[in-house]
């Protein structure tokens, strides 16, 4: 679904006195509504500079561990999956795993804000690397044992829950597998109402692992579910030689639990163009494909 860039850009730009970066927060989390680059030859726009969001430091990271992700949302075709690049970043006291190209585009914005330049530039810059990215974010806080997970519900705002670090029942096979140079021990377990078969290295005695995956002796490098719909892979492991910090944006967040949050994004797949009405950024009729379903179909089937 496409929506009118320039038609969007005015809107915001008149919302631009009561949220500052009301015109990031729409282009970028309404993903596959528009991939054009911005345009716009008012004078005033252009002016507009760009504001980079504010960071809280949580942690400082020890080493990274990059996973190439594949995921399926239309379960009735299981060839075309999304591909997504995520870093989970280690640290002594969390972890955080999130999308590559989110943590690039946040340093650009840190960059072009320095540089003075305009909001519609950076963004023209930043957009190809939005477009094929999720916003979902875990950080695992070891200390308390709880994890926090933001995500967004395009048009809506940005969502966090806490839960508990609940540890997955696995259960150790054999079996050997070499991921990223290091061999692998294999293990298995159903969570949250998908099986999966995971591949673990006890070479790093670190018990972690993308997303909400932990709790084997030794860093997870592969983890699939039995139906195809979800793939984590480990495509590289460095060890951090500068400070790298491990943070959360500041900015608010609606705090939710997870079924609330699933059934928000579930509510948007099913009638995108309820989010984008209710936003009341655009005026006038949308395009029909706007009001297509999408299809939906979320990592954790159960709680």
């Amino acid at each position: 679904m496409r929506l009118n860039a320039d038609l969007i850009l005015k809107l915001e730009y008149n919302q631009m006195k009561k949220i500052h970066i009301l015109f990031i927060l729409s282009i970028l989390f309404v993903q596959g509504l528009f991939s054009q680059q911005i345009s716009s030859t008012s004078p005033e726009n252009m002016q507009i500079g760009v504001v980079a969001s504010k960071k809280i430091v949580l942690d400082t990271c020890l080493f990274n561990v990059q996973y190439r992700v594949f995921s399926v949302n239309d379960v009735q075709r299981l060839e075309e999956k999304e591909n997504y690049f995520m870093l989970l970043q280690i640290g002594r006291k969390m972890s955080k795993f999130s999308d590559y190209h989110r943590l690039v585009t946040d340093s650009l914005e840190e960059v072009h804000a320095e540089q003075k330049m305009s909001m519609i530039e950076s963004m023209n810059r930043r957009m190809p690397l939005m477009k094929e990215s999720t916003p979902l974010n875990v950080f695992k806080d070891y200390p308390t044992g709880k994890i926090t997970v933001t995500d967004r519900v395009p048009l809506s705002g940005s969502y966090k829950y806490v839960e508990e670090k609940e540890n997955p029942l696995w259960r150790l096979e054999s079996g050997s597998l070499t991921v990223c140079g290091y061999k692998c021990n294999k293990a298995a377990t159903t969570f949250h109402g998908r099986s999966y078969i995971a591949w673990y290295t006890p070479e790093i005695a670190v018990s972690e692992g993308p997303w909400k995956f932990w709790g084997l002796p030794g860093l997870i490098l592969k983890v699939e579910d039995d139906k195809g719909h979800y793939s984590f892979e480990c495509v590289a492991i460095e060890k951090s030689y500068q400070i790298t910090p491990i943070y959360i944006l500041d900015r608010s967040y609606v705090n939710t639990t997870k079924a609330k949050l699933d059934q928000a994004l579930r509510n948007f797949n099913e009638n995108p163009s309820a989010n984008v009405i209710n936003s009341g950024f655009i005026q006038g009729e949308l395009p029909p494909n706007a009001y297509r379903a999408r299809p939906y179909n979320p990592i954790e089937l159960s709680e």
